[in-house]
């Protein structure tokens, strides 16, 4: 994240020395994270938050620079970068605006994200569930941010574990209500 960050300084400043920086908006992102080690895992391999968590810096002419931890998708850079350009935002977009948090870090607009690929990832601030069907994992991500004590089949988060479930489904089922669903 900081070579990623020195970089947008340099775009910034060939931005600036062109006479384009006020009228550009600068969006950084990847499609995922890496392993570089942990889990004895290498490269993209898992739903583990160093696969799952990526970087995203979004450089607005006009706003101050801030760091923000809040939850965001990608399917929200859409509605964001459409509200930031004076567009309209279609009605059927399952992306929300997080322009907010451009002016005031601590804004919350999403409560869980989703991720997936060798299984589903449903990441709430305090939480990770990770479901493969019949088996999964569950970290307390206050208390074990690398993901190394797994809770899944302790009985004292079953309660929270339903909860991640049925979280998922929901988050699921609204996911399969659009329109690139052919089933629907």
């Amino acid at each position: 994240v900081s070579y990623m960050d020195a970089l947008v300084g340099n775009i910034i400043s060939a931005l600036e020395s062109t006479g384009q920086r006020e009228k550009t908006i600068v969006i950084f992102t990847s499609d995922h994270g890496y392993h570089l080690g942990e889990h004895d895992l290498w490269q993209k391999v898992s739903i583990h938050e160093e696969s799952a968590k990526v970087p995203l810096i979004i450089c607005v002419p006009g706003k101050k620079p801030a760091v923000c931890n809040s939850l965001s998708e990608l399917i929200d850079l859409y509605p964001t970068v459409s509200k930031l350009c004076s567009l309209k935002i279609p009605g059927n977009n399952q992306g929300k605006d997080i322009s907010a948090m451009l002016d005031d870090p601590t804004v919350k607009v999403r409560d869980a994200v989703l991720s997936s690929g060798k299984g589903r990832l449903l990441r709430t601030e305090k939480w990770a569930y990770l479901d493969y069907g019949k088996t999964g994992e569950l970290y307390n991500m206050e208390k074990d941010p690398k993901q190394y004590t797994n809770l899944f089949s302790d009985p004292k988060h079953a309660a929270i574990l339903k909860g991640l479930r049925d979280q998922l489904k929901s988050k699921l089922n609204v996911i399969g209500q659009n329109d690139l669903n052919p089933n629907r």
